[in-house]
């Protein structure tokens, strides 16, 4: 395993120590004092050095020193290094935090320019780049956090917790489980491609729509069974059946026979009715191409004057509308220019403005204290920061206003000579029809009807049609021909037999519905037993899912759990309705971590520390900050400093129990 062992840590004004440096002792380190001595600041150092980060995993937070007035002290060197024991290798870390200031030509007083860093590993400098590959070859930076803070773990989301539990464990497979319960076997290879879960929604489902079809399938049968009809003497109705299909036959071939006779008495007269029609047809056709000849030049004049018509319309409406745009345009130029002298204004309040820091900014609101000096300066960083942002976004975007500003002006006067254009071209085509005089000519449409009823033609068609008319007229005098009469009585005998014929069908139709009425009901009784097996077949596989599930959680809890001293983890929590959801919860001696006290949750954090460690195969430092009630803490293998607050002015440092002071300038 490897061991990564912190030697020697030293601070350089760094969150308001001056110059501290402490060395450390292989096994256990104890730094004893008052709150806001420095304590935390040792961890916060340590973590910034490595990560560029405090021990609470933000890179925004204050490293700078202040004076007694709350102000920044300029131009110091803020610098953390250490001395760290890796498997007995001595490496050397050094992280650097300096002040830019430079004078700029013509000035005799140099101004702040911003920050540079420094990284140096066995004193040679490094990129961001390789300084981290280092640090990450020594420890990555997301085990480091797991195993050099007691309470990290217990603080991470659920799936960050069972993502690490599971990958530590290894996991265990559904076989795994099943190994020697044939259930569980025949459960699995049932899966077909599906998870657990789904099997599980999908049987879920088959159940809900069996027992609504089960439930329905009784007031069927019910139904069924109040729908069947009275049995009747199907022999006799079918013999009286065959009798009227008979006589059916016999007087559908006496209306044929009858039907010839009168169709050939009759064709005489619809030939000269059908002649009749051809006439009048040839006569109108005639009528209306005289008609069309007479009228021709008219409708060609008419034509062309309703066209110009239309034209003088929509050039007066494009126009109007073209005028319409215009005015608008106009206005949007007059906007323009208005817009144009407002953003002049802005830019120049913008630029004008000055930044003037608020005392109240650096109060507490709750209780009215002071922040604390490096609080000051992060607030302060923070407000320049975005008073200098501000400024900057504001004057781009007045910047990107005005320009657009004038790109539309340009656009608006274009469109300005386009419109005149339209404008002048739709008033010189007005100008133009109303010139012509094709509006104002009256047109008078001529009438055919002279012409028509002077032509040979139309009045020899005319002749031909009154002489036809008046011999159908005759023809209408004559006495009806013997077989109408005849085709009569037979058609009524016809109909009176089809009506018979219809309802014997109808009274014979009930014995296929009683037949298909018994036949249904048989078919629903074997689909209630057959649905009801599988209902007991689908209760079945959901007891054997519930037994694995048990079983599952049983093996994935008793593997994870073997890997820790004395902390048991609950992964999955039973619900009323029992089902299972996923949680993860560290037991300490049965009791929630949330319930236990501190002496409690820091061992049983030094516990989960050290199945870790066993796996991620590297042990590191751990940092028990604010462990003052725990007596006593578990065994591990890894260098443990525990920070205490006591009533000390200066730190105090033992080592396994004896006395280390820390060194330092202002001792």
């Amino acid at each position: 395993m490897k061991t990564v062992i912190i030697k020697e840590i030293r601070l350089l004004n760094f969150k308001g120590l001056r110059d501290l440096t402490v060395e450390f002792d292989e096994r256990l380190t104890e730094i004893y004092g008052r709150n806001g001595i420095g304590k935390t600041s040792i961890f916060d150092g340590f973590t910034w050095l490595l990560f560029g980060k405090n021990s609470e995993d933000r890179k925004q937070f204050g490293i700078k020193t202040y004076d007694e007035a709350g102000n920044i002290i300029p131009k110091l060197p803020h610098e953390v290094s250490a001395v760290l024991l890796v498997d007995g290798e001595v490496v050397t870390l050094c992280r650097r935090f300096n002040e830019k200031w430079q004078k700029k030509r013509g000035s005799a007083v140099e101004e702040f320019v911003g920050h540079e860093e420094e990284r140096l590993y066995n004193d040679v400098p490094c990129s961001v780049k390789e300084w981290n590959e280092k640090i990450a070859a020594i420890c990555p930076e997301q085990v480091f956090k797991f195993i050099t803070n007691p309470l990290y773990f217990t603080a991470q989301s659920v799936d960050t917790q069972r993502s690490m539990l599971f990958r530590m464990a290894g996991g265990i497979t559904d076989e795994e489980i099943a190994a020697g319960n044939a259930d569980f076997a025949a459960l699995l290879a049932s899966l077909t491609g599906k998870t657990m879960e789904e099997y599980k929604k999908e049987i879920a489902a088959k159940k809900r729509r069996l027992k609504t079809e089960i439930e329905a399938i009784p007031e069927r049968i019910d139904e069924r069974r109040r729908d069947v009809p009275e049995a009747e003497d199907w022999a006799a109705l079918e013999a009286e059946l065959r009798q009227k299909q008979e006589a059916l036959a016999e007087v559908e071939e006496q209306i044929t026979d009858a039907a010839k006779a009168y169709a050939a008495a009759n064709e005489a007269r619809l030939a000269k009715i059908r002649k009749i029609g051809d006439l009048k047809n040839e006569r109108l056709a005639l009528e209306l191409k005289i008609k069309n000849e007479v009228q021709a030049l008219y409708r060609s004049d008419k034509a062309k004057q309703q066209a110009a018509a239309e034209k003088l319309e929509r050039a007066k409406r494009d126009k109007a509308s073209a005028e319409r745009d215009l005015a608008n345009a106009r206005r949007e130029i007059e906007v323009c220019t208005d817009r144009r002298a407002e953003l002049i204004k802005q830019w120049q309040s913008i630029n004008a403005r000055k930044l003037v820091f608020d005392e109240n900014e650096f109060i507490c609101p709750t209780c009215k204290r002071r922040f604390e000096i490096e609080e000051i300066e992060s607030r302060q960083q923070e407000i320049t920061e975005n008073f200098n942002r501000r400024n900057a976004a504001d004057l781009e975007e007045n910047n990107r206003r005005g320009k657009e500003n004038k790109l539309r002006m340009e656009e608006v006067h274009q469109y300005i000579g386009e419109i005149e254009e339209k404008i002048a071209e739709q008033v010189s085509i007005i100008a133009e029809i109303e010139a012509s005089g094709i509006l104002t000519a009256q047109l008078i449409e001529p009438d055919a009807t002279p012409t028509i009823e002077a032509d040979a033609d139309y009045i020899a068609l005319g002749g031909q049609i009154d002489a036809l008319e008046k011999e159908v007229a005759s023809d209408e005098n004559e006495p009806e021909p013997a077989s109408k009469g005849e085709l009569l009585h037979y058609g009524r005998n016809r109909n009176s037999l089809i009506a018979e014929i219809d309802a014997l069908k109808s009274r014979l139709m009930k014995r296929e519905q009683i037949e298909k009425n018994n036949q249904r009901i048989a078919e629903l009784e074997k689909s209630l037993r057959t649905q009801s097996e599988e209902l007991a077949q689908l209760e079945g596989i959901e007891f054997t899912m519930a037994a694995f599930s048990k079983a599952r959680t049983e093996a994935i809890e008793s593997k994870i759990n073997g890997l820790f001293d004395f902390v048991k983890f609950r992964l999955f929590e039973t619900q009323i309705n029992g089902g299972e959801v996923e949680t993860c919860e560290a037991m300490v001696n049965g009791v929630p971590f949330s319930d236990t006290n501190t002496a409690g949750q820091f061992n049983a954090g030094i516990d989960i520390i050290n199945a870790i460690c066993r796996f991620e195969g590297i042990s590191a430092p751990i940092f028990a900050d604010g462990s003052e009630s725990v007596n006593t803490l578990h065994p591990t293998q890894s260098q443990v400093i525990r920070l205490f607050v006591s009533l000390d002015d200066k730190l105090v440092i033992k080592h396994n129990g004896n006395p280390a002071q820390p060194k330092s300038l202002f001792d």
